[in-house]
């Protein structure tokens, strides 16, 4: 897979920022060592409890394939991951000759001007809700083209309560104009809207959109995913404590927080880019069946 791309953009408001595309890298485990006890006390001696529930993750060995990360996911509840991104339809507005002001392709605008038929886009999250630890994590997209300066619409807010039928507006809604090479970027939210924080245990769903026609809505192409954040559970922060930073992503995997397990080893890569780590992103990717992004990455 190519390493994760450079990406720079200019919100519609005028801010403007960089991001850096990212990846991640192999697996070596060397918990603190601590001095022998005396001979009579070495058996009053218990060892820390946070250890003990460190050594409970087991991060692999470096002889085992780094394509061995296992996401540990639910599995249950609502899938909140949608996409539409099939552009076939605006094709087919060659043959809506009779709508007003619209006369084959020349109402579309912007970005979609310049998708193939076979575009996608799709946003790197599980089928269920996925799991942060940051209260400004890094999300990351996909595009299968290229595209050069393309207008996004990015919208971040709160999972809407089926039992509340009152309007508002999202918590963040920017305008993003981007060139992007094809496959995996990064959106650290951080650069969105520098004073926002997710908060714990708030389910929130966030949205990246290219709107095509602005008459027509229902053309636009677009990705919907959720996220929330938690704390760490005790076992996880013994873990990590005692987890080198090459084997953070097998152990946020397997505790099932998958925002963070993708960024840590797509970090890695950006830093240290090979074949072992491209692969064992597809896996992940693969996991939470984004096997079009997976196979892109082949």
């Amino acid at each position: 897979m190519n390493n994760i791309n450079s990406v720079s953009f200019r919100l519609a408001a005028g801010l403007a920022f960089g991001i850096s595309m990212v990846g991640f890298g192999g697996c070596q485990h060397s918990p603190p060592s601590s001095q022998n006890p005396e001979p009579s006390q070495a058996a009053e001696i218990k060892p820390a409890p946070t250890v003990a529930a460190a050594a409970e993750i087991k991060p692999p060995p470096s002889r085992v394939a780094v394509s061995d990360i296992k996401y540990q996911s639910t599995g249950q509840g609502e899938i909140t991951r949608e996409f539409k991104s099939n552009v076939r339809g605006l094709r087919g507005l060659r043959g809506l000759r009779g709508l007003r002001g619209l006369r084959g392709l020349r109402g579309l605008r912007g970005a979609c001007q310049q998708v193939k038929d076979d575009f996608a886009l799709r946003l790197l999250v599980p089928k269920q809700t996925g799991k942060t630890l940051d209260a400004q994590p890094t999300l990351y997209w996909w595009v299968s083209q290229p595209l050069s300066e393309a207008e996004f619409t990015f919208i971040l807010d709160k999972v809407p309560d089926t039992n509340n039928f009152e309007f508002s507006d999202p918590l963040i809604e920017k305008t993003l104009k981007m060139s992007v090479s094809a496959g995996i970027q990064a959106l650290p939210l951080s650069q969105v809207e520098p004073d926002f924080r997710l908060e714990k245990g708030v389910e929130y769903q966030w949205t990246l959109s290219i709107a095509c026609h602005p008459d027509y809505p229902s053309l636009d192409i677009k990705a919907t995913g959720t996220i929330v954040r938690v704390d760490p559970s005790a076992q996880l922060s013994a873990a990590t404590e005692y987890t080198v930073e090459e084997d953070l992503p097998f152990v946020y995997a397997q505790q099932g927080i998958w925002y963070n397990a993708l960024d840590s080893l797509s970090e890695q890569i950006r830093k240290s880019p090979s074949q072992k780590l491209r692969q064992a992103r597809v896996s992940l990717l693969e996991q939470v069946g984004l096997q079009k992004v997976a196979d892109y990455g082949k």
